[in-house]
């Protein structure tokens, strides 16, 4: 679902924790009025946990070889 397009913007920085205190505030009022916002919100949630599965640093020590 598409976001109200005035909040996408706002809504990509909340995502990634990089927007202002006083505009997070007003975003929380309007996502806990707009679903379509609420909804596009979780999805960017969704990827950016998928994303972080994915590339998680693996660390493989054989200690044979130390």
């Amino acid at each position: 679902m598409n976001p109200c397009p005035r909040y996408e913007k706002a809504l990509i920085l909340y995502s990634y924790q990089e927007i202002g205190r006083r505009k997070s505030v007003f975003l929380q009022r309007h996502l806990s009025e707009c679903e379509r916002c609420r909804s596009y919100l979780n999805g960017l949630e969704e990827v950016a946990r998928i994303i972080s599965r994915q590339y998680q640093p693996q660390l493989h020590l054989d200690i044979e070889d130390l």
